[in-house]
């Protein structure tokens, strides 16, 4: 089966996820920006990493962008964000309200944890995470704004688990059908 990493990030820890899976899986990685449609065309299976900015995965113009070509294949979302969240259940809603519609029935969405280098951050991002911690913290949440890095390797097994899955079930629906 041939396989597609596609990403879009801020500041490199989804592309850090998407580099390890492409090795892992032996697919090529390529940046939303940079992917030709007949990448996606040639592809079985494409996986794509985002990260969330603002409540909005990153990735959602170019998908809407590129739905037609997504159309049927094989997709698995990584989401990358700063702290886990409370709840699981809303990265869920980042891809209900981020992904087309028509590409959500069959794809498989995992979370992967991120990191903040606050130093690296553009003054308008400093400026939002402070003006979003200080916000949360008036509904009792936390929001941190001191570096943490979260991002590791080990994170990625559940992705290249449910990758390899989807090749071997392609492999034998191919065999059934000769």
């Amino acid at each position: 089966m041939k396989g597609l990493v596609v990403y879009k990030g801020r500041y490199g820890a989804t592309m850090q996820y998407g580099i390890w899976l492409g090795a892992a899986l032996n697919y090529p990685v390529v940046k939303s920006d940079f992917v030709r449609p007949e990448q996606i065309t040639q592809a079985d299976c494409i996986l794509i990493g985002t990260s969330v900015y603002i409540g909005q995965l990153q990735v959602k113009k170019w998908l809407q962008a590129n739905a037609p070509f997504l159309e049927g294949k094989k997709l698995i979302f990584f989401i990358v964000a700063g702290g886990v969240p409370d709840n699981l259940a809303e990265v869920k809603t980042y891809v209900e309200k981020c992904v087309p519609a028509s590409l959500q029935p069959g794809a498989q969405c995992f979370y992967l944890p991120g990191r903040l280098n606050f130093g690296l951050l553009s003054l308008k991002d400093k400026i939002l995470l402070r003006m979003g911690a200080w916000l949360a913290a008036r509904k009792g949440k936390k929001i941190t704004v001191t570096d943490y890095n979260h991002v590791a390797r080990e994170h990625i097994a559940p992705v290249i688990e449910a990758a390899l899955l989807m090749a071997t079930t392609s492999l034998t629906s191919q065999n059934a059908a000769i």
